[in-house]
């Protein structure tokens, strides 16, 4: 009887107290979880105990693409050296045959048929007006995202496709004049073996026209909705060349520097574990968030160039072409050389070359950016200059270094390109038949605005709107519809307390003027959600600036400072769905980035 009787208020007791023992548990999980991350993190490889400038500058595989034809790129996971050590070996030297290297799990693209992809993927060089034809092939492994994710800020049908292990990618040709159903859509995802697709999905086969209105240096790179952060740090980002008959004879009459004296430079920085693996950190600083939790901004405290940490390119005494991108997530450049002598000769933006060559001691670069620039080595033989990074997060002793240049190959038989670099007379080269002219207006002025604003967890949300409609989310209606075949001005003001770089799909644009604005975002509660930002008492201050010299190109990506409104134009001339987002991939994933659509008229 005794132990009936016990057994019986033992039920009674458990099925009382069983809420408690469920929340315990559950906290407890949390606190584990949260506690074995923070473990992982304090157990990250050390930057400080890693060698710099040994290891060579990669040089990325190419695709000549350039007479048009299909192309499958298969998308891929690979085990790479990255020029990451566990230590020098029993010699305690860098650089010899016992270092222990750490091989790091990357995500890749590459040409069916090669023996891995790789990271960053092989360069596409294609030529004006001539089309290619693209499979992009998702051949990850079925085993779900390298990286937590967030399911705060994803759709349910990509949560529904990676908790089956599924990847959900798509591919952007960055600065691409591409047709709407080709573009990388957001939306238009697929996972592996297109087993799941996402709703804006048509087609396994993307068509490139190819027919940008000039040569330009382009990326490729993934940019699945809500998670592209994600996916472009695993690793799946590459160059696209777009050469032009202006270009080709600039290179053809020895003018600008060509074959092993042309060099693309895509600029990344990057955390990794003990072990060598990517980290990404999985959580916010803010205590009621989701975990895993986006997180505002990331900045790694490796520099990778080419997806090697602080390489060394050997390079001859004489001129050199380099295309320069910056890849990473929220990270800014301010690139100079540690001799002043060495300077950047700037000769194209983004979408095309400039008028002339314009000399720079410093190259900002914001993400997405990139910069086409001449270096000019003659008569530097022996010497070693270090690229330097300048911007205001950076370490010195780590992110303020990007890669060293010896200038130690003897001199080849190849003529020296004759592209102008001696300031003393002023940069004559003409790289360009016709002036830099921007296009007529022809459709409306629309005034957008950039918002910080705060989501029900207390994080940090960023997000792009109206004058008129004030802040809104990616899933709200489409408000920008310009007309096809216009050309529209776009005023973009900036009431965030941080610059955002505004990439738009489609088009090329050039920058009319920059002026500072005074202003406050001020928070209004509507009916349909809990709080919406409006920019109210906008005036302007001053007169508009014209952009200097070195933003005077055709570009697809504009960096927008705080308290600033920036006034681009541009032509409208395909029809479809399209993007424009902030470069910020932290801040594109949540939640700056909006659609426009460009509407055929009857």
């Amino acid at each position: 009887m005794t132990s009936k009787l016990f057994l019986s208020k033992w039920k009674r007791n458990f099925k009382l107290y069983l809420p408690f023992v469920f929340i315990v548990t559950l906290l407890a999980g949390i606190i584990f979880s949260k506690l074995s991350i923070t473990m992982a993190a304090d157990s990250r490889l050390d930057p400080r105990t890693q060698p710099k400038f040994i290891n060579s500058l990669p040089s990325l595989g190419r695709i000549d693409a350039t007479k048009g034809g299909h192309f499958d790129v298969e998308m891929g996971e690979t085990k790479q050296w990255l020029g990451l050590y566990s230590s020098p070996g029993a010699d305690g030297i860098y650089g010899t045959k016992d270092d222990a290297r750490l091989n790091t799990k990357v995500w890749g693209y590459g040409l069916r048929g090669q023996k891995a992809v790789t990271y960053p993927g092989s360069t596409f060089v294609t030529r004006k007006d001539v089309p290619i034809e693209v499979l992009w092939d998702n051949k990850l492994p079925k085993t779900g995202h390298l990286f937590p994710v967030d399911k705060s800020i994803i759709t349910k049908s990509v949560e529904n496709a990676l908790s089956k292990g599924l990847v959900p990618t798509v591919t952007h040709v960055h600065g691409g004049h591409t047709e709407w159903t080709s573009d990388g859509y957001s939306e238009a995802w697929f996972t592996q073996d297109f087993s799941q697709t996402g709703p804006s999905w048509v087609k396994k086969n993307y068509s490139y026209a190819n027919d940008n209105k000039r040569a330009a240096t382009l990326l490729y790179h993934d940019h699945i909705l809500s998670n592209n952060r994600l996916s472009l740090y695993a690793g799946l980002a590459g160059f696209y060349l777009l050469r032009d008959n202006n270009e080709i004879n600039l290179i053809n009459r020895n003018i600008l520097p060509s074959g092993n004296h042309e060099k693309e430079l895509i600029i990344q920085d990057r955390d990794f574990t003990a072990k060598g693996q990517l980290y990404y950190p999985p959580g916010s600083n803010y205590p009621d968030a989701p975990y895993p939790s986006v997180v505002p901004n990331f900045y790694g405290d490796f520099i990778l160039v080419n997806g090697m940490a602080w390489p060394k390119l050997a390079v001859e005494p004489r001129k050199y072409r380099l295309r320069l991108a910056n890849a990473s997530n929220s990270r800014f450049y301010n690139l100079n050389f540690n001799d002043s002598k060495e300077k950047f000769y700037e000769i194209g933006t983004e979408q095309g070359l400039l008028e002339k060559p314009i000399v720079l001691e410093n190259l900002v670069l914001a993400p997405g950016e990139r910069a086409d620039v001449i270096v000019d080595f003659t008569g530097d033989s022996g010497k070693e200059f270090i690229i330097r990074n300048f911007d205001d997060k950076a370490d010195s002793e780590l992110t303020g270094q990007i890669m060293k240049i010896a200038v130690e190959q003897p001199l080849s038989n190849v003529p020296n390109a004759t592209v102008d670099t001696n300031e003393s007379d002023g940069l004559t080269t003409r790289l360009l038949p016709d002036k830099i002219i921007p296009p007529a207006q022809t459709g409306l002025t629309r005034q957008l605005v950039l918002f910080e604003n705060m989501d029900e967890y207390g994080r940090k949300l960023l997000e792009q709107g109206t004058l008129a409609d004030g802040s809104l989310r990616y899933d709200e209606p489409t408000t920008e519809k310009p007309k096809l075949g216009t050309t529209e001005v776009w005023e973009l003001y900036n009431t965030t307390q941080e610059p955002h770089p505004i990439h738009l799909h489609l088009v090329s644009f050039l920058i009319l003027n920059r002026q500072n604005f005074a202003g406050s975002a001020v928070p209004i509660i509507t009916d349909s959600r809990k709080t919406k930002l409006f920019l109210q008492n906008a005036g302007l201050i001053g007169s508009p600036e014209p952009p200097p010299l070195y933003e005077k190109g055709w570009k697809d990506t504009v960096v927008v400072n705080p308290g600033e409104v920036v006034r681009i134009i541009a032509t409208f001339d395909k029809p479809g769905y399209y993007l424009w987002h902030c470069h910020i991939l932290e801040h594109e994933d949540f939640d700056m980035m909006r659609r426009f659509q460009v509407v055929a008229t009857p």
